[in-house]
């Protein structure tokens, strides 16, 4: 006889890999987990607010994912930020935010975590976006066809996508990044699926999520795909 399979129930929880931890967020709170040198674990919780202007823009569909896309990343750059704390050179760290405090005085941490944003937004535009189309385009005197051109695009994108994972995974500490990923996976898992958050609990709990924000990168490139055959 076949045993039922535990059914999932929706948390409200998410969260991302830090250095040497994770971050949990559950609405406006969150918490950072962080293993120190020393060997402890430090735990802060924090609220925070959103990005937008008007909390009735997070309820407004298609409206709602662009703010939560900036807060994802404003929040995962702090908490970033916040566990290599732990691992930078105490004297080196202090003559920077001496420096950095002195400039921007009490909006530090916002400046920082604002011109960060919009240069991995830089980034990305430029690596999955701009350089795809332009590889395409070198090939436009062999290939006549736009539907065949937007196709190559797409699956030029593809392959930097996964190329990039593949190449950052052969680094040594983002190695250890991923797999506090696949650790926050497991809390998560383990609280959708009923159980008690216990550390035996959480090492029988899947390691993949349905809602891994990697995975749905990995989706909205293909699905880019199709829609610029439809779309130049």
């Amino acid at each position: 006889m076949k045993k039922n399979k535990k059914k999932t129930r929706y948390s409200g929880i998410g969260g991302q890999a830090v250095l040497e931890g994770i971050m949990m967020k559950n609405k406006d709170k969150y918490s950072v987990a962080v293993r120190t040198p020393e060997g402890d674990i430090d735990v802060a919780v924090e609220e925070y607010e959103s990005f937008a202007p008007a909390k009735a823009l997070n309820r407004i569909p298609f409206i709602r994912g662009v703010f939560n896309f900036v807060d994802s990343l404003i929040l995962g750059i702090r908490t970033l930020n916040y566990s290599a704390t732990f691992y930078e050179e105490e004297q080196d760290t202090h003559k920077k935010d001496k420096i950095l405090d002195r400039i921007f005085k009490d909006h530090t941490e916002k400046v920082l975590s604002t011109v960060t944003v919009i240069f991995s937004i830089a980034i990305a535009v430029g690596l999955f976006i701009v350089l795809p189309y332009y590889l395409s385009q070198l090939l436009s005197k062999v290939i006549v066809s736009d539907t065949a051109l937007a196709v190559l695009e797409g699956v030029i994108r593809v392959a930097i996508f996964v190329g990039y994972i593949v190449l950052i995974s052969c680094m040594k500490d983002i190695r250890r990044v991923f797999m506090y990923h696949g650790a926050e996976h497991k809390c998560i898992n383990c609280i959708e699926t009923g159980h008690e958050l216990t550390v035996e609990n959480v090492r029988k709990s899947s390691r993949e999520h349905k809602r891994c924000g990697t995975s749905f990168l990995f989706f909205v490139i293909f699905i880019s795909v199709i829609l610029f055959i439809f779309i130049r």
